[in-house]
């Protein structure tokens, strides 16, 4: 079972949210906020499960009824609100929003007491996807919350929601994990040590993606191409053989796309922290040589070159110039460092 030690290295804010629990004295609204795959709705789960437990001291204790009902899904004083999901028998299944008509049925659920007679705790997942109309009415109940009511709400993207919705919430921001500690949860999951590191090297700190990758054979072997194509290629002539083999993978290009941004971002990495934990053992000397001395600026016109592929791609330009752009410019940038 996952606990608030498990998000100790997130900082002193989550000690302070467990104590402040245990305690009873916790607000009434909490945005969670991270990129994708840093535990936001882990950590709200975990906080709504702790507001169940019936225990006394360090919660949640994971035995007493409220816990229990908490880990299976099925505490009926946890509401859980997500895009697709209808809440209200208003709202039609596999829509791409949250409607208002759902945040109508939470003020509804609300009203009520507590089936168990304690707390209710509403968690609202990628809360982005609230409608204008529905953040506005989320407004009226955060600003006059009914008691013992808490609000999780989890974000990748808080700038779209609404400032005065924000504002009536105390923000937790979650951070990348660093490299180490994604390597021991993948290896404590059972993952070999080899496979552990190249995950966590190229996971930019998400414990989901990282536990994604690990599976993924044709993510592997995706990236050993473009690897190759891209990076370890020295023949301009090889270019039009390259682009012909991949003129038609054209479904795999959003892959192709990240694991070129993730190289450039990696060799990033080390020109700004050249003594720091990132292994860039896996490129040849030239891209060495690059990594630690080529000016910012070219690692952003290598990033600007694959955003423009992606633009082009998605009005359909022809897929194959499209690479064959992207190879002359990795290319052209290469050869200034080649010995």
């Amino acid at each position: 079972m996952i606990g608030f030690e498990d998000f100790r290295r997130q900082g002193e804010e989550i000690g302070k949210i467990q104590n402040q629990i245990s305690e009873g004295r916790l607000v009434h609204a909490i945005l969670i906020t991270g990129e994708s795959g840093t535990g936001k709705k882990t950590l709200a789960t975990l906080i709504a499960s702790a507001l169940m437990c019936r225990a006394e001291g360090g919660v949640p204790c994971g035995t007493c009824s409220g816990c229990r009902m908490s880990a299976s899904g099925e505490h009926p004083d946890i509401t859980v609100v997500r895009k697709g999901v209808p809440l209200s028998s208003e709202t039609a299944k596999g829509r791409t929003s949250i409607p208002v008509d759902d945040i109508r049925e939470v003020i509804r659920l609300c009203s009520r007491h507590p089936y168990e007679g304690g707390n209710r705790a509403v968690v609202i997942l990628d809360a982005e996807n609230l409608t204008v109309q529905a953040q506005n009415s989320l407004l009226k109940i955060l600003e006059e919350p009914p008691p013992d009511t808490y609000f999780l709400l989890t974000s990748a993207h808080p700038e779209q929601l609404l400032i005065t919705v924000r504002s009536r919430c105390r923000q937790v921001k979650l951070i990348p994990w660093d490299i180490s500690y994604i390597r021991n949860i993948l290896e404590a999951a059972g993952t070999d040590p080899e496979k552990s590191l190249k995950a966590a090297y190229v996971s930019d700190g998400s414990i989901g993606k990282a536990l994604r990758l690990v599976s993924d054979d044709l993510y592997w072997q995706t990236r050993e191409e473009v690897i190759n194509d891209f990076f370890r290629n020295r023949q301009r002539s090889d270019i039009l053989k390259i682009s012909s083999g991949l003129k038609d993978k054209k479904s795999e290009s959003d892959v192709l796309f990240d694991i070129l941004e993730d190289c450039v971002h990696k060799l990033l990495l080390y020109r700004i922290e050249p003594g720091g934990n990132h292994d860039i053992s896996e490129f040849p000397a030239e891209w060495k040589q690059f990594a630690r001395n080529a000016p910012l600026s070219s690692f952003t016109g290598l990033t600007d070159s694959v955003r423009d592929a992606r633009r082009q791609n998605a009005f359909n330009v022809n897929y194959q110039a499209i690479i064959e752009q992207l190879l002359l410019t990795f290319t052209g940038e290469k050869d200034k460092w080649l010995q």
